[in-house]
């Protein structure tokens, strides 16, 4: 079907500005999915909820804009994240229109997005120099700026690049170019730091970027080629998108950390601890 395109920029009140590369953000606003175009996207955070707090009533009401916005995020690095919320995107007359509009098209509207929910797999796409691999979406905690202080660890493998503090959790950091035997190049602005979880482990992924979150068939899937080198020990399917001709490495999450490396991590967490309950003794 036809998805309804929406500028956001209009829509918080904002003036226009000529971009090229501007993303498409699909929310579905009661049973209605809208495509809302945003100059381009960051990242993926999970908030920690005591940093959310009502917004301000100058930011709450609406300056010229049709937007409200509900809450505010203090992120541990200072920045204010506002928080939008579907229900208050448009005045309340048009989200009348939206939630209580025609009975077949609201019901076609849940089929498509039940089939969705059960047909689509979802993935996180990020990129070295031109490869581009993918995780299962569910197994990403966030995405993040690389910090600009990460403190080294000695006697530690090279890709383990150290560790940083990200709100409060001491997070090792693995080098992903170099783990998977890369060349080194200097650190880009688009450089993120992918926060993935195997079991009860966590760890921050060094990427050059990253591209999308990236929704595909069970078709899509297929079994990786049997080629050598590194990164492909990690590679157990590939994701072929025969429309576009790319060509997607699926990691596993379970194998970006081999057993010796979650030994290395329960060891430092256990470390971590030890030194957290000594400076909380009295």
């Amino acid at each position: 079907g036809l998805l309804p395109l929406l500028s956001l920029r209009r829509l918080l009140g904002l003036t226009s500005a000529l971009l090229t590369r501007e993303k498409v953000l699909i929310v579905a606003v009661g049973d209605v999915l809208i495509g809302f175009v945003a100059d381009r996207t960051r990242a993926v955070l999970s908030v920690d909820p005591d940093r959310v707090e009502p917004a301000p009533a100058v930011l709450a009401a609406r300056a010229g804009g049709e937007i409200q916005i509900k809450e505010i995020y203090r992120a541990g690095d200072g920045r204010l994240v506002s928080i939008l919320a579907p229900e208050r995107l448009f005045r309340e007359d048009v989200m009348r229109k939206l939630t209580q509009g025609d009975t077949t098209m609201k019901a076609k509207a849940k089929d498509s997005h039940r089939e969705s929910d059960t047909d689509t797999l979802r993935f996180l796409v990020f990129r070295l120099d031109d490869n581009e691999f993918a995780l299962p979406i569910n197994a990403v905690d966030e995405v993040a700026r690389v910090p600009d202080q990460i403190t080294r660890l000695p006697k530690t493998p090279k890709f383990l690049e150290g560790v940083v503090n990200l709100r409060g959790e001491v997070l090792p950091v693995v080098d992903q170019r170099r783990r998977f035997e890369m060349p080194a190049t200097t650190a880009g602005a688009n450089r993120r730091l992918v926060v993935v979880r195997s079991d009860r482990h966590r760890a921050g992924l060094i990427v050059d970027s990253v591209s999308e979150v990236l929704r595909c068939s069970p078709d899509a899937i297929q079994p990786s080629p049997d080629l050598t080198g590194e990164a492909l020990g990690f590679v157990h399917s590939v994701i072929n998108l025969e429309a576009s001709g790319r060509i997607v490495l699926l990691l596993d999450p379970a194998e970006l950390l081999t057993r010796m490396e979650r030994g290395l991590l329960d060891s430092f967490a256990r470390e971590t601890r030890s030194k957290e309950t000594r400076q909380t003794r009295p």
